[in-house]
C-alpha cells in the first residue's frame, strides 16, 4: 500500500458489537469484508486477553491487534502481547482496604494471566465480566495485576469514588468510566493513548506498517471510549450513547455493520 492511506477501525465491544453476548452475524460479516479490503480492525476494550477471547469465541470474528485493559496493554491477533503496563505490589491490597468498606460495591482484578472477582457487598454475578472467578488477593501471587474494575451499586457514588482513588493514588492509578463500571487502570493509560501508541509503533521505524500513514476510525458506545474518539481521525458513536459520547464524535452509527458498509462503499 505504498502511497496509499491504510484505515484502521478500532472498535469497542459491549454495547458496540457484543450485545447479550453475542454478535450479531451483520457485525461479524462486516468486520470480515472490512479487513478483507485490506483495512486493519482493532478491539479497543476494558475487557482482559482472556475476557476479549471468551466474548469473540464462537462468533467468527478475528481482529489484526487489540487495545486491552482500558488501553493498558497492547496485543496481536493472537493474543501475544506487545506492551503491558501493570499496577505495583501491594496496591490490590490497599484499595480493598479503602474500598472494600462501602456498602455496595464489587472489586475485581485483571491479570495477564486470568481476572478475579476480589471482594462483593453487591451481589454481582461474576457472569458480569466473562471468566472472573471468585478468589482473595492470596490468588494474586505471582501474576501481574493489570486493572481494578469497580462494579457500582450506586451510580452518585462514582464520583466520590473516584474522587477518593485521586486523593489516595492520583499519579499510580485513575478512573475510566464504563456505563456501571469504574475500571481503576495505570495513570495515563486510556484507549485513546492506547490506539496512539499502537499506531506509533506499527508505523515507526521497525514496524509492520513502517512509513505508511493509517486513517484511523473509532466506534464505541460509552465514557471511557472518548478518549479513543478524540485521538482518531474521524470519532463515531453508537446511537443511544451518552450526550458526552455523541458530543466527541463526528457522527453516530446504529451499528458496526452500518458504519463498515457506509466505509466501504465510499472506496
Amino acid at each position: 500500500m505504498t502511497g496509499a492511506v491504510r484505515r484502521l477501525l478500532s472498535t469497542d465491544l459491549d454495547g458496540t458489537i457484543v450485545f447479550d453476548r453475542a454478535i450479531s452475524p451483520a457485525d461479524a460479516a462486516a468486520m470480515r469484508r472490512w479487513r478483507e479490503a485490506g483495512n486493519l480492525l482493532v478491539m479497543n476494550t476494558g475487557r482482559s486477553i482472556s475476557a476479549l477471547r471468551s466474548a469473540l469465541e464462537g462468533f467468527d470474528v478475528d481482529y489484526d491487534y487489540a487495545v486491552l485493559y482500558t488501553g493498558a496493554v497492547l496485543t496481536d491477533g493472537r493474543a501475544g502481547v506487545i506492551e503491558a503496563r501493570t499496577l505495583p505490589d501491594g496496591l490490590v491490597e490497599e484499595v480493598l482496604d479503602v474500598l472494600g468498606r462501602e456498602e455496595r460495591i464489587t472489586i475485581f482484578a485483571t491479570t495477564l494471566a486470568g481476572d478475579l472477582q476480589l471482594h462483593d457487598t453487591l451481589g454481582s454475578s461474576t457472569d458480569l465480566l466473562t471468566l472472573f472467578r471468585r478468589g482473595t488477593t492470596a490468588d494474586l501471587a505471582g501474576r501481574a495485576v493489570v486493572g481494578i474494575p469497580l462494579h457500582l451499586g450506586d451510580a452518585a457514588a462514582t464520583d466520590r469514588i473516584e474522587a477518593e482513588v485521586a486523593r489516595r493514588w492520583g499519579g499510580v492509578i485513575e478512573g475510566a468510566r464504563n456505563q456501571d463500571f469504574l475500571d481503576l487502570v495505570p495513570a495515563g493509560a486510556s484507549k485513546g493513548a492506547g490506539l496512539s501508541r499502537l499506531v506509533d509503533l506499527l508505523t515507526g521505524p521497525g514496524g509492520v506498517h513502517e512509513g505508511e500513514a493509517i486513517e484511523t476510525w473509532t466506534v464505541g458506545d460509552s465514557w471511557n471510549d472518548i478518549p479513543m474518539h478524540v485521538a482518531a481521525d474521524h470519532g463515531v458513536a453508537m446511537e443511544g450513547s451518552p450526550a458526552q459520547v455523541l458530543a466527541a464524535c463526528e457522527r453516530r452509527t446504529p451499528s458496526v455493520a452500518a458504519l463498515v458498509e457506509e466505509l466501504l462503499a465510499a472506496d
